[in-house]
């Protein structure tokens, strides 16, 4: 999840990075706070039939400060863009790049003004050690990675950290307080390289398909790219590292260890899963509702409903258009309800080759095959986990094959983004509120800190 948090511009004067990378380019900022210019607001500006974006607030030292923009001040083109609408200018900030030429038309006191200059590079992150910003060929293209560094020039031990499903960026630059940058800040603390890798499409990553587009077997072979640059950083010490997967991560952890040259010293992992998607997704209906004490009668109707689609769809492995061609199918997928969160082929923000490659991945197998230390960590609260079987599983899998060496350890009182919450249904009340990403900033549990930190150091000796 990507969180957003004021304060960059008093971070990037303490941020220590560095750029390798050759062929990618750094993300500009405009360095403003925004919304959409009411209907209202546009027509005392005589341009009623024009959309605009209202400028609430500007930070020193980025793009529009430099232009000479200010509060109050409605943004009505950029560039060749004219008559601003929300989604498009939130489209154009994503595609700035830092030194290119812009020219921004704005409206103040009822009088037209044109600013040019270059755009400023967006804020980076900031580490108690070093910040190194690379990249990783893929495809045709590079993927964007960031690694954090203790100081010091020594060869470290190291964690190669894999995100969930999404299609969020991982790069923090904007949150300090983001959970998954105060995990890494943990970690770095305690002497470890950490080293995140952007997914194809994704954030500075270029020259790749999108990740929403992407097959589940062309995302493994993006963290492949990545997991085999990590280890051959001068600063990793090969004979040293350790995987962190969280969510569905956890589930891509194994298959990149079986399928790797080398073992790492092992692996952690974070509310995944193991059983195959289309038994977990039937959780997902049957399962899941009874955290928040839904009615029995209900959730079996509308489990029943779901699985012949999740059959078809999983384990047949039918495209969309084939789904939608069924009127039982089609009534579910248009539904106000959108129980997949279907749009334009997509389930969940991602294809539907994706889960049904998932589907196809043997991941009992792949633990058995990875053969490592393993940690398998669940939250008590983690609603996308929704139990502590597969973790459990996991550890269990691990003990069959290396007894001993598949730990299962709870969280109490934490969801599955590592935050402290008192029960499934006041983490479900702070996303409906909108308070969410808030709170999440202020209740991180450094617990998940003490527990990777204390279990690699068992395995952690030269």
């Amino acid at each position: 999840m990507r969180f957003s948090v004021a304060f960059a511009f008093f971070i990037l004067l303490f941020s220590s990075f560095v750029t390798s990378a050759q062929h990618l380019r750094h993300k500009g900022s405009l360095g403003i706070s925004y919304a959409a210019a009411s209907d209202s607001l546009m027509s005392t500006q005589h341009l009623p039939d024009s959309h605009g974006i209202l400028v609430k607030s500007v930070m020193p030292d980025f793009t529009a400060a430099r232009l000479g923009i200010q509060a109050g001040d409605i943004l009505v083109s950029i560039n060749e863009t004219d008559s601003l609408y929300l989604f498009d200018f939130r489209k154009l900030e994503q595609e700035l790049y830092e030194q290119e030429p812009i020219s921004i038309t704005y409206i103040r006191n009822r009088k037209k003004a044109r600013a040019v200059g270059n755009v400023v590079a967006a804020p980076k992150e900031f580490s108690k050690g070093e910040v190194i910003y690379g990249e990783v060929p893929y495809q045709r293209g590079y993927l964007r990675s960031i690694v954090h560094k203790p100081l010091g020039s020594s060869r470290l031990p190291a964690i190669f950290y894999i995100q969930g499903h999404g299609c969020g960026s991982v790069h923090f630059a904007d949150d300090s307080l983001a959970p998954v940058k105060q995990l890494v800040d943990g970690w770095v603390s305690a002497g470890y390289v950490v080293f995140r890798i952007e997914k194809p499409g994704v954030g500075e990553s270029a020259g790749t398909k999108e990740c929403v587009r992407l097959s589940y077997e062309e995302e493994k072979a993006a963290f492949q790219n990545a997991f085999a640059a990590f280890k051959k950083l001068s600063f990793v010490d090969s004979t040293r590292y350790f995987l962190f997967g969280h969510s569905l991560g956890g589930a891509l952890a194994p298959l990149l260890v079986a399928q790797s040259g080398s073992k790492p010293r092992g692996i952690i992992t974070y509310g995944t899963v193991v059983k195959p998607w289309f038994e977990h997704m039937i959780d997902v209906y049957r399962q899941k509702p009874l955290l928040y004490q839904e009615s029995y009668q209900s959730i079996e109707a509308n489990t029943r409903m779901m699985i012949p689609l999740l059959y078809e769809w999983l384990v047949q492995a039918k495209t969309p258009t084939e789904l939608l061609q069924e009127p039982d199918f089609e009534a579910i997928l248009t539904s106000k309800e959108n129980p997949l969160a279907y749009h334009r082929g997509t389930f969940f923000g991602r294809s539907s080759g994706y889960f049904t490659e998932l589907q196809q991945q043997n991941l009992t197998q792949a633990w058995a095959q990875a053969a490592v230390p393993t940690l398998a960590l669940y939250g008590e609260f983690d609603s996308e986990a929704i139990s502590p079987e597969s973790a459990q599983s996991i550890a269990r899998i691990v003990n069959e094959v290396r007894p001993e060496l598949g730990t299962y350890k709870q969280l109490k009182g934490t969801d599955q983004h590592f935050i402290k919450v008192t029960s499934f249904v006041e983490a479900a009340q702070l996303q409906k509120s909108g308070q969410y990403i808030q709170y999440a900033r202020r209740h991180f549990n450094p617990e998940i800190l003490t527990e990777t930190v204390e279990w690699m150091k068992k395995f952690n000796r030269k």
